[in-house]
């Protein structure tokens, strides 16, 4: 019986992870499967094709955002980032940190609406310098430049 208890014993999270991590999905402007009511149900889904296929929920802590941003979402004009509290969802779900608490892995897959703690919608700004029209239909700006506005750049902790 000791050895049952002992294997469900909760785990607090590592001193040095960061307090909040982030599921960054596609704006509903660019991918209707992304639309979500406000405030989010507690029941709703959210499920990536590269979350399906690689079976676990990917994150991000906000200094890798940049970076991930401009890895898997560079053609987007707008993406959705969703802020969920780690030590919350470590409670739920079995989280695997990465490259030194910078990236993160959860599982079993979807993420669920009752671990989203709020989000924000950010939006590529074009600009007359963008160059191509293709590059104008997809924002033309920079993730860095998007990730600067107040409503973001406080929120990302």
């Amino acid at each position: 019986m000791h050895s049952l208890l002992k294997r469900f014993t909760f785990t607090p999270m590592p001193s040095s992870a960061p307090k909040y991590i982030y599921k960054i999905i596609p704006h509903s402007s660019v991918d209707p499967r992304f639309t979500f009511p406000v405030p989010i149900p507690a029941s709703h889904t959210f499920l990536t094709p590269i979350d399906l296929q690689d079976r676990f929920i990917h994150f991000s802590a906000a200094e890798r955002i940049p970076t991930t941003l401009n890895l898997y979402f560079n053609d987007v004009p707008s993406v959705t980032i969703l802020r969920i509290e780690s030590e919350r969802i470590g409670a739920w779900k079995k989280l695997e940190w990465l490259d030194d608490y910078r990236l993160a892995h959860a599982t079993p897959v979807p993420l669920e609406g009752e671990h989203v703690e709020s989000f924000r919608e950010v939006h590529k700004k074009a600009s007359s310098t963008s160059g191509t029209a293709e590059k104008q239909a997809a924002g033309g700006g920079r993730w860095e430049d998007a990730l600067q506005a107040d409503e973001v750049k406080g929120w990302l902790l």
